[in-house]
């Protein structure tokens, strides 16, 4: 009878344990925040609930979510990161002077577009190399027959010139702001192939597509045949951090896609400060 009991113990455990690691697979995940990427809303060292089931409106129009980043690079070991989710696949995103409205509406109290620095064309090649190291996404390049000029953050000028102090001067490119206008892709909708799409849409396409995608001179070509246009596969969202200076976000990420965020946060269920814990995240 012992015997039974044990195995009968053993079984039960075990079920339980199955249910546990499937709940945390597709229901619901624990994540403890490591950074202050979220301004006043999450802080380090805060533990949170994170809903996983991807329905009805997760990820959700303005919601905080978890997701992990899309660039190629980060294929191998994908850093999880928390943005606010305001743009939804199929809206109209405008990014101009006065920061970034979605559907004409400005978002309040988000990052600024980064500043244009213009940078001497002869160490161009170092410049690329140390970015690349660096992981600094090369964002609006364009060169004339002494310089370069492209966008920074203020961090990432200062690991450039860490990094190539010997050689590197960089100048603040003043009143230099490129505005532009897109739609958010959504799945089985087309864009038209020009520099704008593929300038916002390039690591979307990659990813995608992969190995055998191509860009050459502003164009767009899959198994080595021109595309015209592009269909997408997968939803994507605009999302930024609540922190302008140190938060990683879609200004350097581009697009996110719906099989790289985790799902909506919704509860903090612990906090190294009393007066944080248990309260529901908007």
């Amino acid at each position: 009878m012992k015997g039974k009991a044990t195995v009968k113990y053993l079984l039960i455990m075990a079920v339980i344990a199955t249910v546990i690691v499937l709940l945390q697979l597709f229901l619901l995940g624990s994540y403890r925040i490591t950074g202050n990427k979220m301004s006043e809303t999450l802080k380090a060292g805060d533990c949170v609930l994170v809903n996983k089931l991807k329905i009805g409106d997760n990820p959700g129009r303005n919601r905080l979510v978890i997701y992990t980043s899309p660039l190629k690079r980060d294929a191998n070991n994908r850093p999880l990161i928390i943005g606010r989710c305001v743009g939804m696949p199929n809206d109209a995103v405008q990014i101009g002077k006065d920061g970034f409205r979605i559907n004409g509406q400005i978002i309040p109290d988000m990052p600024q577009v980064h500043p244009a620095f213009r940078i001497r064309k002869d160490i161009k090649t170092d410049i690329l190399t140390a970015m690349d190291s660096l992981r600094i996404p090369m964002r609006d390049i364009n060169e004339d027959s002494v310089s370069i000029t492209l966008r920074l953050t203020f961090k990432e000028k200062d690991l450039l010139l860490e990094r190539l102090s010997s050689m590197l001067h960089i100048e603040l490119v003043e009143n230099q702001q490129t505005e532009y206008e897109f739609v958010i892709p959504r799945r089985g909708k087309s864009i038209m192939i020009n520099p704008l799409t593929l300038m916002v849409c390039r690591e979307a396409i990659m990813n995608e597509v992969g190995d055998s995608v191509t860009f050459t001179d502003d164009k767009l070509l899959i198994h080595g045949v021109e595309q015209s246009a592009y269909y997408f596969q997968n939803d994507y969202y605009w999302i930024l951090s609540e922190n302008g200076k140190e938060g990683v976000d879609s200004r350097h990420l581009g697009l996110i896609s719906n099989k790289h965020i985790i799902g909506n946060i919704l509860f903090c269920w612990y906090s190294p400060s009393p007066d944080r814990r248990f309260r529901k995240i908007k």
